[in-house]
């Protein structure tokens, strides 16, 4: 559903935070997916991370994935312009809007050195609508792709292994040793 710019800077504002709270918790799924596999991840930590740090934490586990399948070789880039868009949502949340006479509405950052901007509606309905657009690529990651992707890896260490153990011990080995079950050699 794409947000029609009413001209309400503040509603424009409300819909920003909301759309990102959404979209935080979408990192939160794709989170929890990917730590179930971290056999070393300690999720009750991770849960409590910045949301910047979380998708750093998803990007180091795929990088460990590769080669990633085609559904999700473009996800690392989708996980890094979220990133953007939640601090350009930063930038509007916590920047501070003042209507200024005869200028209008300006908006002063939280962070020093930045400076003032015009504050419009336009920009802040924009925002919120790459906020829920962005939502749609980590829903099909965390119901599908990412265990698609983990199912093939656990396929492919299974077929190493298996390559490996057939290779330690080729059946035509020439070996005349079998073990009965009392554990004594029999030569055959």
């Amino acid at each position: 559903m794409t947000l029609i710019d009413d001209g309400d800077l503040i509603r424009g504002l409300g819909f920003v935070a909301l759309y990102a709270a959404y979209l935080e918790e979408d990192v939160d799924e794709c989170l929890n997916v990917v730590a179930c596999h971290d056999a070393g991840s300690d999720y009750q930590r991770l849960s409590h991370r910045s949301t910047s740090q979380k998708i750093k934490y998803i990007l180091e586990q795929l990088r460990k994935l590769e080669p990633l399948s085609n559904e999700l070789v473009v996800f690392p880039q989708i996980l890094r312009i979220i990133g953007d868009l939640l601090e350009e949502r930063n930038t509007v949340i916590h920047g501070r809007v003042y209507a200024v006479p005869n200028i209008g509405d300006v908006r002063i950052s939280g962070r020093l050195g930045v400076p003032e901007t015009p504050a419009n509606s336009a920009e802040l309905y924009a925002l919120a609508n790459e906020l829920h657009s962005a939502c749609n690529p980590l829903l099909y990651a965390s119901m599908f792709s990412l265990h698609r992707q983990f199912l093939a890896v656990r396929a492919r260490c299974a077929e190493d292994t298996q390559s490996a153990v057939s290779g330690f011990a080729p059946p035509d080995s020439g070996a005349n040793l079998n073990y009965d079950v009392r554990g004594q050699d029999a030569i055959v």
